[in-house]
């Protein structure tokens, strides 16, 4: 929360699984959400993000 206001942070991803991580990780800790668009991904994207929601 920043101000009282509620913060998403959109991320489109096209075969980031090797940077992906590190973007989330890296995001201020007044974003309340992180909304990742997985736009059509033939790496493991997808699971690199479901990895980091599992240790939220």
């Amino acid at each position: 929360m920043y101000k009282n206001q509620t913060v998403c942070v959109v991320v489109p991803a096209h075969n980031e699984a090797s940077q992906i991580r590190k973007v989330i990780e890296k995001m201020p800790d007044y974003v309340d959400a992180i909304l990742v668009i997985n736009d059509v991904s033939t790496d493991n994207t997808a699971k690199e993000v479901k990895n980091c929601q599992k240790k939220i």
